[in-house]
């Protein structure tokens, strides 16, 4: 069979139809790359903006630990020293003696039922010259409720936190200490678990602990 015989013109037609044909395969491949680049140019856009967002987050975290460090540093620095201004002042004080210091105790109201409350008021007074120091918590001046020879309660049968009073001439310190008709137990437990006194008569008198000595006068009270 014979070769068919292909013309100059066609020839030149193949031939430019090929070139276009390449030319639209590199353009293709351009237009593919240049997606793939733009795709990958915004991944990367933002990564870097949520990296730089979570050292910007990071970083005011920080900021702010470090702040509340150093509020918490000059607080505790504020406390020492108040405290240290505090043990300055009270350094070299005589602590207050038998012949400075007179109790004084009174309840307005001295008669409860079982179960009941008394409400004394206790008052510590400064006599002496210059200053002093006392104790004046519960577990300083004490209230003591007896029947007879019998201690029933004492405010000190819990441990009470310091109350330390610089004490001068003329000065009176006066305190409510409430008696709610119980009785203290060998060890400290809350007023709720301690038994409640049978009805009758009852003595109560302040006492400083420091030298049992400094007494108030006796206050009766009666439970009915």
């Amino acid at each position: 069979m014979a070769k068919r015989k292909i013309s100059k013109k066609q020839q030149r037609i193949y031939r430019r139809r090929r070139i276009i044909a390449l030319v639209l395969a590199l353009l293709f491949l351009l237009a593919c790359a240049g997606i793939i680049w733009g795709i990958g140019a915004g991944i990367h856009a933002l990564r870097e903006g949520s990296t730089q967002g979570d050292k910007a987050t990071t970083s005011q975290e920080g900021s702010k630990a470090k702040d509340g460090k150093a509020s918490r540093k000059e607080s505790e620095g504020k406390k020492a020293a108040e405290k240290q201004r505090a043990a300055n002042q009270t350094s070299g004080v005589k602590k207050c003696g038998p012949d400075d210091i007179t109790l004084d105790l009174s309840a307005p109201d001295p008669t409860t039922g079982v179960g009941g409350s008394i409400d004394f008021t206790a008052a510590v007074q400064y006599k002496g010259t210059g200053s002093c120091l006392i104790d004046a918590s519960d577990s300083g001046r004490v209230l003591v409720i007896t029947s007879g020879e019998q201690n029933i309660w004492r405010s000190d049968s819990c441990p009470a936190k310091t109350r330390s009073l610089l004490m001068a001439t003329g000065d009176k310190d006066v305190q409510t200490i409430t008696w709610n008709a119980d009785a203290s137990q060998e060890q400290c437990q809350p007023d709720d678990n301690l038994p409640r006194v049978d009805a009758g008569s009852y003595s109560a008198q302040l006492v400083l602990k420091s030298n049992d000595k400094v007494k108030s006068q006796v206050v009766p009270v009666l439970v009915q």
